[in-house]
């Protein structure tokens, strides 16, 4: 055996409640993503330690990463590019001009004057009338 390195273990948490240990590899074996390991538990020395057996692969080309992101993370993205889509098609309807937009939608629609009087939309309502406007 041959030492290549230290690595502390660490958390990768897919749901809330469930928890996997991780180890990390060196920079070096970046090659391995995606390849197929037998896992054994031994001992040496008196002490615990596990071992890494890679399985000969025959899909090659192919990756399969996983992913590491946090359920935030992962949350936090999908609202970006939600918000980016959002944007995109204010700015293809209405263009740099927030006048023909509040003209055509919003507080020029409402007939009241009085904004208590006006119902409320939550943001998942106004994403709901965005993909249907967008259909």
């Amino acid at each position: 055996m041959q030492f290549i390195g230290k690595s502390k273990i660490s958390t990768l948490r897919s749901k809330p409640d469930v928890s996997y240990p991780l180890i990390r590899l060196p920079l070096q074996y970046t090659h391995l993503i995606g390849e197929t390991a037998q896992l054994f538990i031994t001992s040496h020395e008196g002490k615990k330690g596990f071992f890494i057996l890679l399985e000969e692969s025959g899909n090659e080309g192919k990756v399969v990463k996983q992913s590491l992101e946090t359920n935030l993370e992962s949350r936090l993205s999908a609202l970006e590019s939600k918000i980016d889509e959002l944007n995109s098609f204010l700015l293809k309807n209405y263009g740099d001009n927030p006048a023909e937009m509040q003209k055509n939608d919003g507080l020029g629609r409402i007939r009241t004057g009085d904004l208590r009087r006006v119902k409320a939309m939550s943001l998942l309502d106004m994403i709901r009338n965005f993909k249907a406007m967008s259909l």
